[in-house]
This record gives structure tokens, C-alpha cells and sequence, in this order.
């Protein structure tokens, strides 16, 4: 490829839009790819990254200036998206590029969350599921608008370890739904029809795309790589389409074990898939079982928000050796280093369950409408200072909760304070009722 040899901008070059109104200056050089090279840049005042095309690469995708100019007059979808803001130009340039939001540096990659130690991101399952929960929200914006992304990857999706926001970029990829994709695709993330080539990326093959992202980011592998794959000694091109292509088989399909997991090799996925909350693991399996070959039986982005927004929020953690599990299995041992296990408590609130655990924040969207916000929280549950394995919630809101605790009259829980938890306690949050149950011991279903 051609591209990439292309003579770098020198700093202190000059660009304007395409306009001719609005000026600025290339600050220096970020790095570069197929497409083209991003630069740090200054626009009247303010710092942008600006992303600029190698010749080659206008000469062989012709829609491009279309496309963007599209994207740059709808706007983002959302404010997930490093979104084209502008197109500018280069006097005596044959190119062209566009600027954008900068990404700071407390982003990381999406494939720094499977690397190995000491490189991966260590991030707790619940942390997990509101990434995905908010990546959810962010293709529904996208889709909703009459757009797909065609190009869903572990390179152009970056994640905050702190806040769990999340940034899409390439968002050049980005077409309208029905016209002629710009690219394919990467090979691991293709629906099977895509693979195959018969037919170009869209919505659901978006949808299929983002439901391996979702498997990678939970399970830290792909969902079609089982015994068939470990039985490929080189993962050439025909081997890659008859895994992802021609006979794709979910690793954990309920009806086909051909393409199972590995005994030794796959132990860890086992124990995790296991104990992930059932609803989730339902949509996974739809998604990679029927999902496989009919594209309209796809998990929508909503199905999805909705599973993991549930899921953030129903999971606890052996106390010996933090192995997590959903709360509602009820499991009476450890899954991961069978250590027995106390039962485990939750509030039962309308839109899922609430793990009763040290540290977990109660989020407003628990407990009535509105879309899920991770950051507004009414209360949190902490651990007494002096009293091992005794816990209680703080109200954290404006409000008086109402609180009635078993054997003793209902009283009020003012604004800053903590009261102990135990089972079938009942709270009033507004007029919303909630109560504290415990999980039954049962057995942790098998795979």
C-alpha cells in the first residue's frame, strides 16, 4: 500500500475549510494508517485532531468527501462519537482531511481490556457490562439516525478505566443505511454474510458486529472459537471462512457441541459463562445461534442496553477469592475457587436487582423511569468500620426515605445517614417500594 509512505505534514502547515473562512495551523505529527495520518491542530483558538487522507486513498474511495460532508451537516449521533466537525483543505494539496474533537489520554483501547498481564486493563464484570451498556446506547443513536457504522473493531472504540465512557472514532466509516459500503469490514467482527460476501455492511450486520464486541468485552474471547478452531493448526484465509463464514458455531451453543469448549484450554470461559446473569446469556446465545443465519432475529441495541444496564447492577463477589457471579443464581459455592459462599442480599427494584455489596452505588434509573445514568446515584452500601460482614445503605438524596425493618415500627432515614440491611427490610424511595431479599441457594446451571 502506497498510503502510508506519503510525506508527513511538517508542523507550522497551514489549512483552512473548505470555505476559506476559518484558518489554523498543524501542530504536530500523532501517527498514521491506511486511510491516512492524524496531526494535533489548532483552529482560530482551539485544539482539534485533524485527519488527513493519503492521495491513494481518495483515488480508491470516491464516496469519501460525500460521506463526510453528510456526517459533518447531520452532526454526532451522540457524544460517544469523535465526530468529523469540519472538512478543510491545503493549498496545492490534492487531498483533503477533517477535524475533530482531541481524545485525551486517559482513553485506552478496547483491546487493552484481553491483552495479557501485565498490559490488559483489569476491569470487574459489572465495570464491563456499563461499558457495553453504554456502546449500546451509542449504536442505537447511530442506527436510529439512518446510519451504520460498517466497520465495528476492536481499533476504533477506546474506553475510560475511570469513568467507563467510551469514544468511537473512524467515524468516516460511518454511511448511510442502504448505500454503497466503503469497506468490508475486519474479518473477526464480519457477519457470517459479509464474510462470505454476499452482501455489504449495514444495520444488521452492524448488529452482529457489535455482539462480538460485547463477547470480547465480557468474556475476553470470540464467541466463535471453540474446539474447531483449536483444531486448526495455521488459522489461514480458508480456515477463517469456515469459522466466521461458511460453518460458523457458537462456543457454547445449546444444541451443538461440535465447536464446544476444549477441556484445559477453556476452563476460565466455562466458569465465567457460567456465572454470568441468565438474560445475558440468552441474548448471547440468540446472537450467535439464530442470530448466525437470519439477520432479523439479531439482538437489537435496546435488548442489549437493557440486559446490561441489569446486569451492572446483579453481581457479586466471593469473598475469598473475588471470583463474580450473578446474585440472583444464588449460588451456595464459588464457581471459580469453591469456597462456600454467604448467602448473598439484594434490593429487588423495578427495573432489576441490586447487589448489596460494599462500595455499589444505587443509581437513580433502578428505580423508576429515564434512561440508564450510572452516575446518579441515591445511595451506597458500605461496610460497618468494626463489624465484619454487617453492612448498610446510605441515602445519599435530597429526601427522607421511609424504612421498615422486620420486627420493629417504620421510620425515617434522613439524607447523609446509614441504616443496617438484612432480608425483608423494605424501603421507600419516593413512591417507589423496594425490598431486601436473599438469594436462595441453588446450583449454578451448567453450560
Amino acid at each position: 500500500m502506497a498510503g502510508p509512505n506519503q510525506k508527513k505534514l511538517p508542523d507550522g502547515t497551514r489549512f483552512s475549510n473548505l470555505g476559506g473562512v476559518r484558518h489554523g495551523v498543524i501542530d504536530g505529527f500523532i501517527g498514521q494508517g491506511g486511510q491516512g495520518a492524524v496531526y494535533a491542530a489548532s483552529l482560530e483558538g482551539g485544539h482539534f485532531a485533524l485527519k488527513w487522507y493519503h492521495d491513494s486513498y481518495i483515488d480508491l474511495d470516491t464516496g469519501l468527501k460525500q460521506r463526510l460532508t453528510h456526517a459533518v451537516h447531520r452532526g454526532a449521533p451522540n457524544q460517544s462519537f469523535l465526530w468529523p466537525l469540519e472538512l478543510v483543505e491545503i493549498a496545492g494539496q490534492k487531498s483533503f482531511g477533517y477535524v475533530m474533537p482531541v481524545r485525551s489520554g486517559d482513553y485506552h483501547g478496547m483491546r487493552d481490556l484481553i491483552a495479557r498481564p501485565p498490559d490488559r486493563v483489569e476491569l470487574t464484570l459489572p465495570q464491563r457490562f456499563i461499558i457495553c451498556c453504554k456502546l449500546s446506547e451509542a449504536f442505537l443513536q447511530l442506527h436510529a439516525a439512518g446510519l451504520c457504522y460498517q466497520d465495528i473493531n476492536f481499533g476504533n472504540i477506546f474506553f475510560n478505566p475511570t469513568t467507563l465512557d467510551i469514544l468511537i472514532c473512524d467515524n468516516d466509516n460511518v454511511n448511510v443505511e442502504g448505500a454503497d459500503a466503503s469497506i468490508y469490514g475486519t474479518r473477526k467482527f464480519m457477519a457470517p454474510e459479509v464474510v462470505r460476501r454476499e452482501t455489504l455492511p449495514n444495520t444488521k450486520t452492524d448488529l452482529f458486529s457489535m455482539s462480538v464486541l460485547f463477547f470480547y468485552v465480557v468474556m475476553g474471547w470470540h464467541p466463535l472459537d471453540g474446539k474447531r478452531e483449536a483444531d486448526f493448526s495455521i488459522l489461514n484465509s480458508e480456515a477463517e471462512m469456515s469459522l466466521y463464514g461458511t460453518e460458523p458455531l457458537f462456543l457454547f451453543d445449546p444444541e451443538n457441541t461440535a465447536n464446544g469448549p476444549v477441556d484445559g484450554l477453556h476452563d476460565p470461559l466455562v466458569t465465567r459463562w457460567r456465572n454470568l446473569p441468565s438474560d445475558l446469556k440468552s441474548l448471547f446465545t440468540r446472537a450467535f445461534t439464530t442470530g448466525l443465519t437470519d439477520p432479523n432475529k439479531r439482538v437489537l441495541e435496546r435488548q442489549w442496553r437493557s440486559a446490561f444496564t441489569r446486569a451492572a447492577h446483579a453481581m457479586a463477589a466471593c469473598g475469598h477469592c473475588g471470583g463474580e457471579y450473578a446474585v440472583a443464581a444464588g449460588a451456595a459455592s464459588c464457581g471459580y475457587c469453591g469456597a462456600a459462599l454467604e448467602p448473598a442480599l439484594y434490593l429487588d427494584c423495578p427495573r432489576g436487582l441490586f447487589a448489596l455489596t460494599p462500595g455499589h452505588g444505587l443509581p437513580q434509573h433502578l428505580l423508576g423511569g429515564g434512561s440508564p445514568n450510572f452516575k446518579t446515584l441515591v445511595g451506597v452500601v458500605e461496610g460497618h468500620p468494626s463489624k465484619p460482614g454487617v453492612i448498610g445503605l446510605r441515602n445519599l438524596s435530597d429526601d427522607n426515605w421511609k424504612v421498615e425493618l422486620p420486627g420493629r415500627a417504620p421510620g425515617l432515614l434522613p439524607p447523609g445517614k446509614t441504616i443496617g440491611l438484612m432480608a425483608g427490610s423494605t424501603f421507600h424511595f419516593g413512591k417507589t417500594q423496594v425490598s431486601v431479599r436473599e438469594a436462595q441457594a441453588k446450583e449454578v446451571a451448567a453450560v
